[in-house]
């Protein structure tokens, strides 16, 4: 009788035998999630990253399952799977389809964020420590006042805000407002909200009530003045990437204009585009 040849048989075996010739690291290892603001997904990266950093697993070793990490911290999948992907995209870990997740083979102490959604920004918000500048009247410079459709030098709400990661500044933020958005973020607790959120544009819809439906934005390259080569410790002229962002309501309504710079080499942005 002529043996048959069956593919899927043959890749799942070869996929147990990796799995029982890998080493796993257990979830013990990781200790417990720490106290914080920050959401849950963020703090158990923060768990695993800290015991690659420690312990230098080799590459390619098997991180626990999804379903064991979620026990072992008590949280959701869904939870779990946010920390792994915020993990992966820091170079710190590989997943494969099918087969799982394991220790990054080139792993980037400096990680590159990859942006592209509304949540993909709060995801990098949350991975970085905020330190707030400025809270409170500023005179409007000609880009925000051309946004706001204002006139330069009027006094609008201001926020000012820089983020920290490892020690250092990697992200430089400043926003103005509309008068009426302003008066409401004056009488509130920004700075409460803001150490909350890590948002600026979220602490705004927590305070006035709006949501944010549309972000736009514009990408340049720029070289840093001196407020921002002070701010994110780099010197006068490098090289930083400038993203201007007009925040608007369903409705058309102007809730920030704002801009950020970063450090080039700690940002990567992504966007899809669709058809019609």
């Amino acid at each position: 009788m002529e043996a048959r040849y069956d593919a899927a048989l043959w890749r799942e075996k070869c996929k147990n035998r990796l799995m029982r010739d890998t080493v796993t690291i257990d979830c013990g290892d990781f200790g417990a999630i720490q106290a914080g603001q920050s959401p849950l997904y963020a703090r158990i990266s923060e768990c695993i990253e800290h015991y690659i950093q420690n312990k230098s697993p080799e590459p390619g070793t098997r991180m626990p399952t999804e379903i064991q990490l979620a026990r072992h911290f008590d949280v959701s999948i869904i939870t779990v799977r946010a920390a792994l992907k915020q993990l992966a995209d820091q170079g710190l870990l590989e997943r494969q389809q099918g087969t799982g997740t394991f220790i990054g083979r080139t792993r980037n102490r400096t990680p590159t964020w990859s942006i592209g959604t509304l949540d993909g920004l709060t995801q990098y918000t949350q991975a970085t420590d905020i330190e707030i500048l400025h809270v409170g009247p500023a005179r409007l410079p000609d880009w925000a006042a051309q946004d706001l459709h204002a006139r330069p030098g009027e006094k609008r709400f201001h926020v000012r805000i820089v983020r920290h990661r490892e020690g250092r500044g990697c992200q430089l933020t400043e926003a103005y407002y509309p008068q009426q958005i302003g008066e409401q973020l004056a009488a509130a607790d920004m700075r409460g909200h803001l150490m909350r959120t890590h948002l600026v544009v979220g602490a705004v819809e927590e305070i006035t009530g709006q949501r944010v439906a549309v972000i736009r934005q514009k990408i340049s390259a720029t070289s840093a003045t001196k407020p921002v080569a002070e701010t994110l410790q780099v010197p006068i002229r490098t090289p930083v990437l400038q993203i201007s962002r007009l925040s608007e309501t369903e409705n058309g309504q102007v809730l920030q204009a704002g801009r950020s710079f970063y450090q080039t080499h700690d940002y990567a942005y992504a966007f899809d585009i669709y058809r019609k």
